[in-house]
């Protein structure tokens, strides 16, 4: 797993300190030079038996001597020898004690094969999100999947909300179809991706604000949110998977490469999407309160729900479940949640909320991109179904299918609301992560940019 994660770290962190620094960022080289450094440490742990500290700091050195040959940048190359170094010489022995061994010798050989499939991808993504140049780092060649990133609309929004000048929900920001530009200039610069539109409640602008202020550079912005993305769920798998206990934690921590690879996960993290974080923010938050962690838990519950709405669901099990100062304390920190975007942006994203977007979210404008096909076939939710099923041969209109998906919706979120009563009724202690977690990851399905809706162009109306 350190062989698979750390060029992601390493670049998240080496191209936030080029944006300081101004030397130029090779991507490409920084990867291969993390791999190599963690690659010859754990073979020498391998031959060896155990694993030595100087020898990682050795191979570290060596791949950084070779990285400042390439690229002549200094900086650059000490912090990647560092990072890569401090990384093998922490991770490499806890990874050799506690990694988790497949049984039987299919297993074991299915396993290698998803290792280095997610090693190539992985490795050649990390590439990608520092350098958008590098198209073959992309998931594939298609304009669209080279140029999206959701994440340029938060650091967008962050960026126009700090101004205070202008209507982050505006959605001539989002570039046009016919020539993958916007209408309106945007307040950053994204380099060769497209500008998306946000979409979130103020109360999330926080975060990216935060990114903001480490620096301005969007790319380097985009790398460290890519590690900070694969950071969030590799550690949320592990505390779930230990929470399991037992055989459950051996197979649930060997399954975490097949899911770091399904592409429903791939692309949402790819695009920058919050999503993936939301859903595993929400468990950990529900695993800290049912564990006794009711205030720490309440804070982040709080947060996710005030960023993205669906984690909400999670409140009517904790109402439910009886978890009443659970609940109360996630009310309350919910209130200095918006306490702080207010602080932080003034009263101009919240007006803009309630009096622009919200109207816009209930009558389907602000999504009319499902209308397409393309956007359509390939959003997850159930409110996408209506407009699959015209594709599929549904006579109906293209008004009908709106009118369907809103009520289709609108009975999935009475379906979830039920199960959520129910199941916190009945299981107000749960042992396993089965309940709370999974009504917040079915909730996400009610959105109608449900992963992977991804954006795609809209028309513009």
């Amino acid at each position: 797993m350190l062989l698979l994660v750390a060029p992601i770290a390493v670049q998240g962190l080496v191209r936030l300190l080029s944006s300081w620094t101004g030397e130029p960022h090779a991507a490409l080289p920084v990867t291969l030079a993390t791999l190599l450094a963690v690659a010859l440490a754990w073979a020498v742990a391998l031959v060896r038996g155990a694993v030595h500290p100087l020898v990682a700091w050795l191979a570290a050195g060596l791949a950084g001597g070779l990285l400042l040959l390439d690229t002549g940048a200094p900086l650059s190359s000490l912090a990647t020898a560092a990072i890569a170094g401090g990384l093998t010489v922490v991770g490499l022995p806890r990874a050799a004690a506690r990694a988790p061994l497949p049984r039987g010798r299919v297993t074991a050989a299915l396993w290698g094969l998803l290792a280095a499939l997610a090693l190539l991808q992985f490795g050649r993504m990390s590439v990608f999100m520092a350098d958008p140049q590098q198209r073959w780092g992309a998931l594939a060649e298609a304009e669209f999947l080279s140029r999206h990133s959701c994440l340029t609309s938060y650091v967008h929004g962050a960026e126009l909300a700090r101004r205070g000048d202008a209507n982050i929900y505006d959605d001539r920001y989002g570039f046009e179809p016919e020539t993958m530009v916007a209408e309106l200039p945007a307040a950053i610069d994204i380099g060769p991706l497209t500008m998306d539109t946000y979409e979130y409640p103020p109360q999330f602008l926080a975060l990216p604000r935060l990114m903001l202020a480490l620096t301005d550079e969007f790319m380097a912005i985009r790398a460290l949110w890519f590690a900070l993305t694969t950071a969030a769920f590799i550690a949320i798998s592990l505390v779930l998977a230990r929470w399991l206990g037992g055989d459950a934690e051996r197979r649930a921590r060997l399954l975490l490469v097949a899911v770091g690879l399904s592409p429903p996960l791939l692309i949402t993290a790819y695009f920058g999407n919050f999503q993936p974080m939301a859903m595993g923010l929400s468990a950990l938050a529900m695993l800290w309160i049912v564990q006794g962690h009711t205030r720490r838990g309440a804070a982040l519950l709080a947060f996710t729900i005030s960023a993205k709405i669906f984690p909400g669901i999670l409140g009517v099990w904790l109402l439910a479940s009886r978890r009443f100062a659970a609940a109360a304390w996630t009310a309350l920190f919910a209130v200095g949640w918006a306490a702080l975007a207010l602080l932080l942006f003034g009263t101009r994203p919240f007006d803009d909320f309630l009096g622009y977007h919200l109207p816009r979210l209930a009558s389907g404008e602000t999504f009319a991109f499902l209308s397409q096909p393309l956007p359509s076939m390939s959003n997850l939710g159930v409110f996408g179904l209506p407009f699959k099923a015209r594709l599929a041969g549904w006579s109906g209109s293209e008004a009908d299918a709106w009118a369907l998906a809103r009520q289709i919706a609108w009975v999935y979120t009475l379906g979830l609301f039920v199960v959520a009563l129910v199941s916190g009724w009945r299981r107000p202690a749960p042992t396993t992560p089965t309940a709370a977690p999974s009504c917040s990851a079915n909730g996400s399905a009610c959105s109608p940019s449900a992963p992977c809706a991804a954006r795609s162009p809209r028309p513009r109306r």
